[in-house]
């Protein structure tokens, strides 16, 4: 297990790794955002094998959001590309939050490291391609607010295997007729 830092790639964690013990049959179980920091599961040799087991359980992400603006990433990171105003309180955000909780559908994010036709989405979307994602059926078991403050707040969010939190953000924003972004993930 790593504690993965911002600003590394879950590749370059296991091409460093690769570097440090000599060995040539490592993986990660899962992606995380290079915003993202935390815990990232490393498989090595015969264990790369069972690497799926560990992908398809469930994740728990402290995730701080900022509404009024809108990012070409979802996350800080990228450029702004729409600016909005808020006109909500905590008990608007605590209602909508509910509204969130249990099965539904999400699209994943351009910026993602979902392939297609052998590269992931992130790179059509550098180059200006943006195409069709398919949904996914995406399950938020808990979501806990931490805190909330002018347009600020912090979530603890319980889910499923492929859930996308900076599209999870961006939705909020809409529910609540304005914008977001992550600007931190762990």
């Amino acid at each position: 297990l790593i504690d993965k830092p911002k600003g590394v790639t879950s590749a370059n964690c296991v091409y460093q790794l690769r570097k440090f013990l000599g060995i040539k049959k490592i993986g990660h179980c899962g992606t995380l955002d290079p915003l993202a920091t935390g815990l990232l599961p490393i498989c090595i040799g015969e264990a790369t094998k069972f690497s799926s087991f560990m992908s398809d359980l469930d994740k728990t992400y402290e995730v701080e959001i900022s509404f009024g603006i809108e990012t070409d990433t979802g996350d800080i990171d990228g450029e702004i590309i729409s600016k909005s105003k808020n006109n909500f309180n905590q008990i608007d955000f605590k209602k909508v939050l509910k509204k969130f909780e249990g099965p539904q559908k999400q699209t994943p994010p351009m910026y993602s490291a979902l392939e297609n036709e052998g590269k992931p989405l992130y790179w059509w979307a550098r180059k200006g391609v943006f195409l069709y994602r398919k949904e996914r059926s995406i399950t938020i078991h808990k979501i806990e607010l931490v805190e909330f403050r002018n347009n600020l707040a912090k979530l603890k969010v319980s889910c499923t295997k492929g859930t996308y939190i900076r599209s999870f953000a961006e939705s909020i924003g809409r529910a609540l007729l304005t914008k977001a972004t992550v600007i931190s993930l762990r």
